[in-house]
């Protein structure tokens, strides 16, 4: 059993590396030009991710990312937890329980985002 939720947590973990540098690469033109370099990128991209201005479906990747990362570090601390590994897992689910409540703040504000482009496509008709 542990290792099937070592490889659900990989390929989660996998799968959410992708998706974040795909979003990544499409948002880094929209850096000012003191964040354009690799290592201050690195900081601004989850507040560029979930700018306004930022198209929704760049949002949805970024947010589907996310919670792919939540997936992979709970699948870790259950395969911990399976094979009896309760310090480690505990750690892991500490490391769900913050990824979770980070992620759940930029769901509020993909959701904010959503409203907003809501309300002006409706005030346009």
């Amino acid at each position: 059993m542990p290792a099937l939720f070592f490889a659900v947590g990989v390929i989660a973990f996998i799968w959410s590396a992708v998706k974040s540098q795909i979003v990544y690469y499409s948002v880094r033109d929209s850096f000012p030009p003191q964040f354009q370099d690799d290592l201050n990128a690195r900081y601004a991209f989850s507040v560029y991710a979930l700018m306004p201005s930022t198209p929704l479906p760049l949002q949805a990747e970024y947010m589907k990312s996310l919670w792919g990362f939540c997936v992979s570090f709970l699948c870790f601390s259950l395969g911990c937890f399976s094979m009896q590994n309760v310090v480690l897992g505990c750690f892991l689910l500490i490391g769900f329980i913050l990824v979770v409540f980070s992620t759940f703040k930029s769901w509020r504000t993909y959701k904010e985002n959503c409203n907003r482009a809501l309300m002006k496509s409706n005030e346009e008709h």
